[in-house]
């Protein structure tokens, strides 16, 4: 996205007057408060070609802004990202902002790689008022604040419309509960004259992240919770159990899907129409969009007892420095970033943490907005996973974890429920006590 296409959604100063951030465009401190054309190095892992667009664009125009700072980025994938910061930062190299997961701000506290930043917080104007509760509490570590909370992404629920109404079902009227998404995913599975299944009612992957996402959510949905009040796993309670056996039911009960279609094997699914519906982040409105799907998108059904919907978010931090001269020119950008996110949010796909950003024209006068609205309603149900050093670990997309070879053991049917739950709950525990 060029930059003139940036400028577009970004607030006006008469709109940032309005929304009380005119600090904003004019700079938290005095222009003399830094050297002229101070320079703040940004590392980020927004690397996919619209991201960095779309980020390099939003920070040209701040830096064309005439404050005195100069923001120089550089993108990683996020694995480089991690290990080349903490060498940097053991050299005295480090960055002096960083774009990350939210989730992961405990692991760098704990490194000390990052640095509180109350005070970034109170000399810049940062509102933080403005962030949900969840926001705010997933970057405070030890009491202390960490990081800028930037956005919100929540799994949400996407479904062809055409298929849909195909069915005899009603597009205006998704599943609000696990019974009724049941009928639905029956109803939306397709077979030939011979019997084979030529089009699944559901996108059930069993080689990504998005299955975790969805077991998790279940789980908490189900009164469960990853770790119990000894800082163990949790993850063979009956609320999980429950979760992963309703997902495992879909596939060999139900047969309205299958865990070998979809995932991260080249594969688009949805797009393809091997699939009608799928559970997965804002981050695809922009892909569906540019396919011309006729999709729409909803709130996660509520499976459970309560709602509960698996997020994460994004979040910018200080490096820790031997120096605390560019900590007025990290604040300066910071604020601006924050107030002036809709820009970001809205190509990558994301939702603003900033309530005023969030209700904005700038956000919800995009083409975007309507499928973005059913995630910003279940924002109220967002639950991150466990805020912990030892997330990376635990978590990794990659590595062969406990977590991941358990969940896929289970739905690919090598294991019972209660067998990969137990040996997940081994296995998680000793990565946990290492700490």
């Amino acid at each position: 996205m060029a930059t003139d296409v940036i400028e577009k959604f970004l607030l006006t100063r008469r709109q940032a007057l309005a929304l009380g951030a005119s600090a904003a465009l004019a700079g938290a401190l005095p222009r003399d408060a830094f050297a002229a054309d101070e320079k703040v190095t940004l590392w980020h892992g927004w690397t996919g070609a619209d991201n960095t667009t779309a980020l390099n664009g939003v920070i040209d125009t701040f830096n064309k802004g005439g404050k005195g700072v100069t923001v120089e980025p550089t993108g990683y994938d996020w694995d480089t990202l991690f290990s080349k910061w903490v060498v940097s930062s053991a050299g005295g190299r480090a960055p002096d902002l960083v774009l990350f997961h939210i989730t992961e701000l405990p692991e760098f506290a704990t490194r000390k790689v990052i640095r509180p930043i109350d005070d970034v917080v109170a000399s810049s104007g940062l509102d933080l008022s403005q962030v949900p509760d969840a926001g705010r509490t997933g970057v405070t570590f030890d009491g202390k604040v960490y990081a800028a909370p930037l956005d919100v992404h929540p799994l949400g629920f996407y479904y062809n419309v055409d298929m849909v109404q195909e069915a005899g079902l009603d597009p205006a009227k998704p599943p609000k509960t696990g019974e009724e998404f049941l009928e639905w995913a029956k109803k939306l599975t397709v077979k030939d004259g011979s019997g084979k299944i030529t089009r699944y009612g559901f996108e059930l992957p069993n080689t990504w992240a998005t299955a975790r996402w969805i077991w998790f959510s279940l789980m908490y949905q189900n009164g469960g919770t990853f770790l119990d009040d000894k800082g163990l796993a949790a993850v063979d309670s009956e609320a999980s159990q429950k979760a992963l056996q309703y997902l495992v039911d879909l596939i060999n009960v139900h047969g309205v899907t299958n865990p070998e279609v979809g995932g991260n094997k080249g594969e688009d699914a949805f797009a393809s129409k091997q699939v009608a519906m799928k559970f997965i982040g804002p981050w695809e409105v922009n892909l569906r969009m540019a396919q011309k799907m006729n999709f729409m998108t909803a709130q996660l059904p509520v499976f459970g007892a309560k709602p509960a919907v698996w997020a994460n978010s994004h979040c910018m931090a200080v490096s820790k420095q031997k120096s605390d001269d560019k900590l007025a020119a990290d604040g300066t950008f910071m604020k601006w970033f924050f107030d002036n996110f809709a820009a970001p949010a809205t190509t990558v796909g994301i939702i603003p943490q900033s309530k005023a950003v969030r209700e904005s024209a700038a956000f919800t006068g995009t083409e975007q907005y309507k499928y973005f609205k059913s995630f910003v309603d279940d924002l109220p149900n967002i639950v991150y996973e466990p805020l912990i050093p030892q997330y990376l670990s635990v978590f990794s997309f990659d590595k062969p974890t406990p977590l991941v070879t358990n969940l896929q053991a289970a739905l690919s049917g090598s294991k019972s429920v209660p067998d990969a739950l137990k040996a997940m709950k081994e296995g998680l525990d000793a990565q946990l006590k290492k700490g």
